[in-house]
């Protein structure tokens, strides 16, 4: 019997699922990623998590045909270098496919997080009988893949989709996590939600905020819109206002794109009746009337597995793991 290993690698978890050839996930489990800690601490623990779920699921090393990784962050697809990635502090420059073929002796894949999410919906969710899908993961950052023409997209180096560098406010905005400043990550994301909460609450504008979080544990993106959903005002508007940019930097990349649907994945995402008609609104006003005709903003179907379930995808379609063919 022969098994393949997907990962989703992130600033906060590492998810892991061992899966028949077909794609067919037979076990997954999460674990901390202690980003924190650097590299070679993250990849250690991806390592021992990977054995760890192969023992559980009754299988070896030997048993595996290759490893798929999808990771977050500026992942260089040609040079196999991680360039640099928000969530991943000292990642600058590791050749991560060669670092993985090191430790696990097995042909390895790296794809970005976001462009696996997209390929994963593609084939198995949401975006199932579209060829052309813009795809963007809502939760501590903001990211993007595109599926065009029924092919996952790169572009040359492997970094088309930074929907969430789209620089919407360049001159006056907050501070990105990529150096620069008003990105729309910096205003829409999970991180940029908790810090206009914690603003808030710092001025003690929010009363219900303040009793949903006390001072017990750190704010968090769940809580303003908890905070919303029971009306209170400060916190509506941190949300109307992610909304309105999210649907700024939608109408800018259906402008060029005109993709057939939009799907809007991540933590973030689940909080569908607050986030996605503001959402929606902000768009329409923005974009192109012939590219939003009919054109659908929809909810992920895969949830936290959809880069797994991509990266599982991606590697069926490979006949060769030690090469990049073209999907």
């Amino acid at each position: 019997m022969h098994y393949r290993v997907g990962v989703d690698l992130g600033g906060s978890k590492i998810r892991v699922a061992v899966a028949m050839p077909g794609g067919e996930i037979i076990s997954a489990r999460s674990y901390a990623s202690a980003a924190q800690r650097g590299p070679a601490a993250v990849l250690q623990a991806l390592q021992d998590g990977v054995d760890e779920l192969l023992r559980g699921a009754g299988c070896s090393r030997n048993e595996v045909e290759g490893l798929g990784v999808c990771a977050a962050g500026f992942y260089d697809s040609v040079a196999g270098i991680m360039v640099s990635s928000p969530n991943l502090p000292g990642w600058e420059g590791l050749p991560l496919e060669q670092e993985l073929r090191e430790r696990f002796g097995l042909p390895v894949i790296v794809e970005n997080d976001a462009s696996a999410a997209a390929y994963g919906e593609y084939c198995c969710g949401a975006g199932r009988g579209h060829e052309n899908v813009l795809l963007l993961t809502l939760g501590t950052g903001i990211g993007g893949g595109l599926v065009l023409e029924g092919k996952l997209y790169r572009g040359s180096r492997g970094f088309a989709g930074e929907i969430g560098h789209i620089p919407l406010m360049p001159h006056d905005g907050p501070r990105c996590g990529c150096g620069r400043s008003g990105c729309l990550e910096a205003l829409a994301s999970g991180t940029a939600i908790a810090r206009e909460g914690r603003s808030i609450l710092d001025a003690g504008d929010s009363p219900v905020l303040e009793a949903l979080v006390g001072g017990t544990r750190e704010l968090q993106a769940a809580d303003v819109f908890a905070a919303a959903r029971r009306g209170d005002g400060p916190a509506g508007r941190i949300i109307e206002r992610a909304a309105f940019f999210l649907g700024q930097a939608l109408a800018i990349a259906v402008n060029i794109l005109n993709p057939g649907i939009v799907i809007l994945s991540g933590g973030m995402a689940l909080n569908e009746e607050q986030l996605f008609a503001p959402v929606r609104q902000s768009f329409n006003a923005a974009a192109l009337s012939p590219a939003a005709a009919g054109l659908q903003i929809v909810g992920g179907q895969l949830g936290a597995d959809s880069g797994i379930r991509g990266i599982l995808k991606i590697m069926e379609k490979r006949s060769n793991f030690f090469y990049h063919e073209p999907l």
